[in-house]
């Protein structure tokens, strides 16, 4: 293992953006289109959505990373 190079975080951080802002846009503004009586259905993309979309993105550019390499 060579260490974490420019290129490698460069794509962690890519990634990570990438997925937690779809993760959050489709947890905040979902929940407002199908059910807008719901009024704490936005919290979902802000503490659920969001969060896991960033972990996942970060996890996917690592992959991806590791596997162009």
């Amino acid at each position: 293992m060579t260490g974490i190079s420019k290129a490698m975080l460069a794509s962690v951080a890519r990634w990570a953006l990438i997925l937690g802002i779809v993760g959050f846009f489709g947890g905040f503004i979902g929940p407002i289109v199908f059910t807008p009586e719901a009024n704490q259905g936005p919290l979902l993309g802000i503490f659920i959505t969001g969060p896991i979309g960033v972990v996942l993105g970060a996890v996917v550019g690592l992959v991806l990373d590791l596997r162009d390499r």
